[in-house]
């Protein structure tokens, strides 16, 4: 409820520009190489009627957290700051050039989002759920294509590993991941989660996906769809069919390392945003994996997928609230510095 009336006060502040006369004119200023409005003085050449124009100067513009305990405020200062200096002067290029934010998600590792609520036990942040949402509106208001990178990451690979795997799997496939070991080819560490499939969706109970049981080991053959990190990930969360009577109580969660004989991938979609994060099938043909990779018990893997995507919606509202603001910022900003019959359009009639 929090975010949702800071999202109607936003709406209302920036509706009423037209009312804040009377006071000096906002103008772009750089700090800390990214464009914020900051109330000016008259910049020379700037036309009277240009003047009269003003904008709340707090951090924030719109809306603060100053209502939320000190440890929330630190997370939104300093996941603020870093999408102001990091994200946003690089992410239009980002987007464009379809180029993985190698250097950015390094740092978002570095400052403990990469892992934000898992245990300290495997090197996570051990942070609780607000603050993973306010962590998600400041990065994703920085860079959607990092938001999206960081809550596939967070919500999708490691939440269902952490709730439901077994001590062995959370040392093997969380306490890498989380920000402080690289793999093979020198990358971090990330993880994806496969349950879409081309012809069912994300219906996680018509998994065509098949996992069959041959001695210590289970046998993985089939596609996932539409995979967010694919290209990047080390490992990733896929669902099975292991008993196919059973329907959806016949499917199963297990974690799959990506560099595993038979797994390869698809080309990466071409898509109309959110490019920087990729986006292709896992396909695996004959993918072999030890029993122990198995999440939970056979069977679960419907409740698994459930469970997962219901935390997992805390990040997209997150990354939805975050794009959000950066569109209000970017419309007042427009507004401000577009002029048509000799004044900002901001002081026309809409």
């Amino acid at each position: 409820l929090k975010h949702i009336n800071n999202t109607i006060m936003r709406l209302s502040l920036a509706r009423s520009l037209h009312s804040k006369l009377g006071a000096p004119r906002v103008a772009i200023a750089s700090s800390s190489n990214y464009s914020t409005l900051l109330p000016s003085q008259n910049r020379g050449n700037t036309p009277a009627q240009h003047q009269n124009i003003n904008i709340p100067s707090s951090s924030r513009k719109y809306t603060t957290y100053s209502q939320l305990p000190s440890e929330h405020q630190m997370v939104y200062e300093m996941c603020r700051k870093f999408a102001e200096e990091e994200l946003m002067p690089n992410a239009g290029k980002w987007d464009q050039k379809h180029e993985f934010p190698t250097e950015a998600v390094d740092k978002l590792a570095e400052l403990g989002l990469m892992g934000i609520n898992c245990s300290s036990d495997h090197n996570g942040s051990e942070l609780d759920a607000l603050s993973y949402a306010i962590a998600m509106e400041e990065i994703s208001r920085g860079c959607a294509s990092v938001g999206v990178i960081m809550s596939a990451h967070n919500s999708l690979y490691l939440y269902p590993i952490d709730a439901f795997g077994s001590d062995d799997l959370k040392e093997r496939y969380i306490s890498p991941y989380t920000g402080h070991e690289r793999d093979e080819n020198g990358r971090l560490n990330i993880g994806c989660f496969g349950l879409s499939e081309p012809g069912n969706g994300s219906d996680a109970g018509a998994a065509s996906t098949t996992a069959k049981e041959d001695g210590d080991e289970w046998i993985i053959n089939g596609t996932k769809a539409w995979i967010t990190n694919a290209h990047e990930a080390s490992a990733a969360i896929v669902f099975a069919t292991t008993d196919k009577s059973m329907k959806h109580k016949g499917i199963s969660a297990f974690v799959v390392p990506m560099n595993a004989p038979g797994f390869s991938l698809g080309a990466k979609e071409d898509k109309l945003g959110i490019r920087a994060s990729s986006t292709s099938n896992l396909i695996m043909e004959n993918v072999r994996i030890p029993k122990s990779n198995l999440i939970g018990q056979p069977g679960e893997g419907f409740k698994i997928a459930m469970q997962t995507l219901d935390g997992g919606r805390i990040g997209v509202a997150g990354q939805a609230l975050g794009i959000a603001s950066a569109s209000i910022d970017c419309a007042v900003k427009y507004a401000l510095e577009r002029n048509a019959f000799g004044k900002p359009i901001a002081q026309l009639q809409s």
